[in-house]
């Protein structure tokens, strides 16, 4: 059986596998909040819960929020977090973008922002940012594995184009 990566479908997959990941970047640039679809929960940290990826916490006035990692480089927001039992804050959160979890119930909604005192931790063009990068490893990774997808299927392209009897490969018995 031949390796299928070295044939037209391993060219055709990485082709196809780009173009998804660029298409990928577009979507998450676009569905990135602006400041006006953002609304305000305002309290002390009730609950909280840190896993590998994310800060699950509950505000005292019941909102129950997550705070990714990707959108807190520095970790800076959810020190603050940690903290905030001692200490009302502000979080701005997209009521649009929710999770469940299995060690709690209820929806959790997507906080961007997180201030102290009225003072922001991090602006929402940090957060952008921090999102960015990595959308930008994954427009990198598509527009690599499109070139390549493309530069094997012309390859391939040109290679059945010198083969005799239309692009069919001569049988043993030609030989």
């Amino acid at each position: 059986m031949r390796d299928w990566f070295a044939g037209e479908r391993g060219a055709y997959f990485f082709l196809w596998l780009g173009i998804a990941l660029i298409a990928l970047f577009g979507v998450l640039e676009y569905r990135f909040p602006k400041t006006e679809q953002l609304e305000l929960a305002r309290g002390r940290v009730t609950w909280q819960q840190e896993t590998r990826g994310a800060l699950y916490f509950r505000l005292s006035d019941q909102q129950q929020l997550v705070l990714y990692v990707k959108g807190d480089a520095d970790g800076k927001q959810r020190a603050a977090i940690r903290d905030a039992a001692m200490y009302p804050v502000s979080v701005q959160f997209l009521r649009a973008q929710k999770t469940g979890i299995g060690f709690a119930s209820g929806e959790f909604y997507t906080a961007y922002t997180v201030a102290v005192g009225g003072k922001q931790v991090a602006s929402l063009e940090q957060v952008r940012s921090d999102y960015r990068h990595d959308n930008f490893i994954a427009l990198a990774m598509g527009i690599a594995a499109t070139i390549a997808g493309a530069w094997r299927v012309r390859a391939l392209g040109a290679a059945s184009s010198r083969r005799a009897g239309g692009g069919r490969p001569a049988s043993r018995r030609s030989r």
